[in-house]
């Protein structure tokens, strides 16, 4: 018990000295303004996570944030994880147990990167993690004792996990096995029948608060949860594929086995060059070991395979950039404690080689083994200093949650801000409702849903003035068309408008505003440009991320650097079309330093130096675009050189490079 309780107070105070107490990136602003708003959020809809992040939100302190506070469900559901880890060690070796050892394995998952980040941010993956090793662990319990208590317990843990995540199935072939000749035994009376039937029913309770809510029309909602092929949709994640992040993902046989070499980078970054060692040891030994039975052992690497190298390569997510891999770090959460079996096992062998190497040395060994044994307590320590550098970042900046305050600081009254894109709407959404008092005056929309009939009932339902027609085909244009007279538009995508439309876009900062056509105030517009940039509470962050490299080591966090260079990029491209480049190019710098792998900013920077008459500079620059992709807009703007160049020779060479990068005629390729 002793062990259990320094697991406890050890990993409470190391996670809330390092609590985040804002939203991160990723779907923490989803989550947590889905719980605000009290609706649910994307597919699956997690109704248990919601529940809770409801009754987290009433907790009476000033300290915490509402995302603080939802973030607790993310740190206890870790904790709790990590005692159900050294609980699961203790079933599978009884008496044979080194629980120092078995300590140690747990101190080190505790302050694992990944496990740490996601015990200290708005995250629904803790929670699952918990779920499923309480379905393993009740397993063990059951296949160990025959007793009904915890058959009772496994039946309840089940169904819960249907009211999370869906991920949790993987671990029933596991169960099955554990538990499949203990079935067999079992004598079923009326009263075992009753008390399994309320246990599967009492997991399901949560499932209620889908269609409850759904019927209430709230704000953040995400699927038709109030009828019964809407509520299956929901949970079974129709709109993305059920075990797959979205109907984008590639088939090729390639990239899925390249999903297989990154779990092995993950675990050599998160473990370490000396846990990856201990792992394979380990799992060597279980092969060879007669300390589990042959079932035991099926269960442990039935539960690793599936959750590790068959998952990743049936979900085969993208790999473009680290918001992709930031969306598939949180899934290796649940390998990563299956991990710490082998881990274990890899441990006690190093350490029973180390006391028979001091048996050996030395005649009296107790004090050398006994000094050998807390030695061992460096490489927890040794891997929290390393991880806590990188982490502690994460609470003493507000990144995520500036960006979505920058969004709204420009919008004027009675408007409509139309958002897209994850990283940019759940960052704001968070703000706008945790703060709506302030923003009463305005309406945060999701523009990829404004087409679907449950988010109109829902807009209309909050929002009366709002205005929709009956069509067959609505969208986005139709929905600015009806409300534009009422309200004034903001988006941060420019939407196309029909050719005898009123309306432009204008840029302003991050968002776009929508102004009648014959609108002309350019100082209006430079102005509020100019105090978006200077008073944006994220104005600094070039500067931040040249200094402080360890917080973008967080993949999540590195989306927002990509919006504030599209912002940049958007008022560099205002300032060239109206022929200020002086006032374009800091803003071009600007999102080279924050995204340099947008080679869009290439390409303005390319025409910054044509517009001041540096044509070696325009050359290089957009030759380096080029190089890494031959879009037709870089070719046209090679051209362009043409008239930057007056004499012949160069002229030449210009249309010699535009043969090179391309492999047809630059007026068909540009006309296309």
């Amino acid at each position: 018990m002793i062990y259990l309780f320094l697991i406890f107070i050890s990993t409470l105070f190391l996670y809330i000295s390092t609590l985040s107490n804002t939203v991160y990136g990723g779907d923490a602003g989803d989550l947590v303004s889905a719980v605000l708003a009290k609706g649910f959020s994307h597919p699956p809809g997690y109704p248990l996570y919601t529940i809770f992040g409801r009754l987290f939100l009433n907790l009476p302190t000033n300290i915490l944030t509402p995302a603080g506070k939802v973030t607790l469900i993310s740190t206890f559901s870790t904790i709790f994880a990590l005692i159900l880890t050294y609980s699961i060690l203790h079933i599978l070796f009884g008496k044979k147990l080194n629980k120092t050892i078995a300590l140690i394995t747990v101190l080190i998952l505790s302050v694992n990167y990944l496990i740490w980040l996601y015990a200290i941010v708005p995250e629904v993956f803790p929670l699952n993690t918990f779920i499923i090793l309480f379905i393993l662990f009740n397993s063990l319990k059951f296949r160990r004792t025959g007793k009904n208590i915890w058959l009772c317990l496994l039946f309840f843990s089940l169904t819960i996990g249907i009211s999370h995540h869906h991920t949790y199935i993987l671990i029933i072939p596991s169960v099955v096995v554990l538990i499949w000749n203990q079935l067999h035994k079992l004598r079923l009376t009326i009263s075992k029948v009753f008390f399994l039937l309320l246990s599967f029913g009492i997991g399901l309770i949560p499932l209620i608060y889908l269609p409850i809510t759904a019927s209430q029309h709230p704000e953040i909602i995400w699927g038709k949860a109030n009828t019964f092929s809407g509520f299956i949709g929901l949970l079974t994640r129709q709109a993305y594929g059920t075990f797959v992040p979205g109907f984008f993902i590639s088939n090729s046989p390639i990239h899925r086995f390249i999903q297989l070499t990154n779990i092995h980078f993950f675990i050599l970054s998160d473990f370490t060059l000396i846990g990856y060692f201990m792992i394979i040891v380990g799992i060597i030994i279980i092969i060879r070991s007669k300390l589990l039975d042959k079932k035991e052992k099926t269960a442990v690497f039935l539960a690793l395979f599936l959750f590790g190298p068959f998952f990743f390569f049936y979900a085969n997510f993208p790999l473009r950039d680290k918001f992709d891999l930031a969306t598939v770090e949180r899934f290796m959460l649940v390998f990563y404690f299956l991990l710490a079996i082998p881990y274990y096992f890899g441990l006690q062998w190093f350490f029973s080689k180390l006391t028979q190497l001091i048996k050996h040395l030395v005649r009296k060994p107790i004090l050398f083994i006994t000094v050998a044994l807390l030695l061992l307590f460096i490489m927890p320590i040794g891997l929290m200093i390393k991880n806590y550098r990188r982490l502690i970042l994460l609470k003493k900046t507000q990144i995520a949650e500036k960006l979505g305050r920058d969004v709204l600081k420009t919008v004027q009254p009675n408007s409509i801000v139309l958002l897209s894109g994850d990283t940019l709407l759940f960052n704001t959404q968070y703000v706008f409702y945790s703060n709506k008092k302030n923003y009463k005056d305005k309406i945060v929309i999701q523009a990829s849903k404004i087409t679907v009939d449950y988010y109109q009932k829902s807009l209309k339902s909050n929002y009366s003035k709002l205005i929709f027609s009956k069509k067959n085909s609505y969208g986005v244009g139709d929905f600015i068309t009806n409300n534009v007279k009422n309200f004034t538009i903001y988006s941060n995508d420019k939407y196309s408008l029909p050719s005898n439309f009123p309306y432009k876009w204008i840029v302003q900062g991050l968002l776009f505003r929508l102004v009648p056509r014959d609108y002309n105030n350019t100082l209006e517009v430079e102005k509020t440009i100019q105090i978006f940039w200077n008073t944006a509470e994220n104005k600094n962050l070039a500067n931040y991320y040249l200094i402080n490299r360890n917080h973008w080591l967080n993949y999540f966090p590195n989306d927002i650097l990509r919006i504030y260079a599209t912002g940049h990029q958007n008022t560099a491209y205002y300032y060239l079309s109206t022929n200020q480049p002086k006032l374009a190019f800091p803003h071009i710098k600007q999102a080279i330093v924050l995204n340099p792998e947008d080679l869009d900013s290439l390409f303005l920077q390319s025409v910054y130096y044509a517009k001041t008459n540096d044509c070696a500079q325009a050359e290089k620059s957009i030759i380096q675009a080029l190089e890494k992709n031959k879009d037709k807009l870089y070719l046209f703007q090679l051209d362009q050189l043409n008239q930057c160049y007056k004499d012949e020779a160069n002229k030449q060479r210009i249309q010699n490079l535009i043969k090179k990068y391309s492999d047809q005629p630059l007026k068909k390729l540009i006309n296309q």
